[in-house]
C-alpha cells in the first residue's frame, strides 16, 4: 500500500511555486535532489473526529525516498496532551525535540520552518501526562516525498474540572515520540504540534425589543437566543434553561429537556413576554409603559455531560417611537 500522498519533486515544485508556498507552514514540503537515502520528518496534526470524551487524530510524518525502489515503511508513535498552545507565537509551530543521536537519526533536513518554541503555553493543574500511543505503515515510491499518517486515539480528562479547563483553550500542546522505520533504517522523530480542542456549546442574546399593545395599555418583550455548537461534530445538550426579568420582575422560566445540535449549527429560541395587568399592578404597569426604556435581565444555563454553563444578559429595550 502506498503511503497517503507522494508527489514527484518536479510536479512539487511546480505546484509550490504556482501557490507562492502560501500554505500552512506544517503542510509545507521543500524539496531538494535524490540523496540515494531516505529521510523522515515529523509534520503536523490532523483531527480524524473528536468528541468531549476523545480524541481521534492523524500525526503525519513526511517521508522523503531519495532511492529508485519502492521502500516498506513502518511508524509508532506515543503522543501526551502537555498544555495550553501559546497565544503569542502568531500560529507558528513550536520547535522539534530531536531524539536522534549524533549519526544522524532524527533527522530534520525537510523541515527548518518551525520557531523556537520557548513561549509555551501552561499545562492544566489536572494533566497527568499519561501518554497514548498508535501506529501506521504503507510504501515510499521513488524519488518522492510522501506523507505517512500515523492514527492516535487521544482520552481527554476524566476529571471534570480539568476538562472544563481543557476545553477553554483555543488549542492545545501535543507532544510526539516515536520511530519511523523505512527499509532498513530506523529514524527517531519527536517534538510538540499544536491541535485545537472540542468547544462546549456558545449562548448568545441575539435580540431584546419591547413593543407596546392595545392602544398603549399593555406591552410585550420580545427576546432571541442563540445557542450555538461550534463543533464539526454533534453536540448532545442534557438541558436547557433560562429565567427572564422585566423591569426586575421574574416573568418567564423555561426548563428545556435538552437538544441535539448538529455540526456547526446555531439552534434559535424565540420567547415572548406579555407586560400587562396579570404580569404588573395597574398603575405600575401604566407607569412602565410610559418610561422611554424597560431593563431587562435574562439568566440561561445549559449542561453537556454533566458539564454546567451559565449566562446573563442584561440592558434595556426601548419602544419603538
Amino acid at each position: 500500500m502506498r503511503l497517503f500522498r507522494s508527489v514527484s519533486h518536479l510536479a512539487l515544485l511546480v505546484f509550490a511555486t504556482a501557490l507562492g508556498l502560501a500554505a500552512c507552514p506544517g503542510a509545507q514540503v521543500k524539496t531538494s535532489a535524490p540523496s540515494g537515502d531516505v529521510d523522515v520528518v515529523l509534520r503536523r496534526i490532523d483531527i480524524v473526529k473528536a468528541g468531549f470524551d476523545a480524541m481521534e487524530l492523524k500525526i503525519i510524518v513526511a517521508v522523503e525516498n531519495g532511492t529508485d525502489s519502492d521502500v516498506d515503511i513502518s511508524a509508532e508513535a506515543n503522543i501526551a496532551l502537555v498544555g495550553e498552545a501559546s497565544t503569542t507565537n502568531d500560529g507558528d509551530e513550536p520547535a522539534d525535540a530531536e531524539e536522534g543521536d549524533d549519526s544522524g537519526e532524527g533527522s530534520n533536513s525537510l523541515d527548518d520552518d518551525d520557531d523556537d518554541g520557548d513561549d509555551d503555553g501552561a499545562a492544566a493543574s489536572g494533566l497527568d501526562g499519561k501518554r497514548y500511543a498508535g501506529t501506521g505503515g504503507g510504501s515510499a515510491p521513488p524519488n518522492a516525498i510522501s506523507e505517512l499518517p500515523i492514527f492516535v486515539t487521544l482520552p481527554l480528562p476524566k476529571d471534570q474540572a480539568t476538562l472544563e479547563e481543557v476545553l477553554s483553550w483555543n488549542k492545545g500542546r501535543i507532544h510526539i515520540a516515536g520511530k519511523v522505520k523505512a527499509g532498513m533504517t530506523e529514524r527517531t522523530i519527536g517534538g510538540e504540534r499544536e491541535v485545537a480542542l472540542p468547544k462546549l456549546p456558545k449562548m448568545q442574546l441575539k435580540a431584546a425589543q419591547v413593543a407596546k399593545m392595545d392602544g398603549g395599555t399593555a406591552g410585550e418583550a420580545f427576546i432571541t437566543l442563540l445557542l450555538e455548537n461550534l463543533n464539526p461534530f454533534e453536540v448532545v445538550v442534557d438541558s436547557v434553561t433560562w429565567r427572564i426579568l422585566i423591569a426586575d420582575k421574574e416573568l418567564k422560566t423555561k426548563d428545556d429537556g435538552g437538544t441535539s445540535l448538529p455540526p456547526s449549527s446555531v439552534e434559535e429560541y424565540n420567547v415572548s413576554v406579555n407586560l400587562n395587568e396579570s404580569a404588573f399592578p395597574k398603575d405600575e404597569l401604566k407607569k412602565l409603559l410610559n418610561q422611554p426604556t424597560i431593563s431587562y435581565r435574562v439568566d440561561t444555563a445549559y449542561d453537556v455531560d454533566g458539564m454546567k454553563k451559565s449566562d446573563i444578559f442584561s440592558g434595556e429595550m426601548k419602544f419603538p417611537r
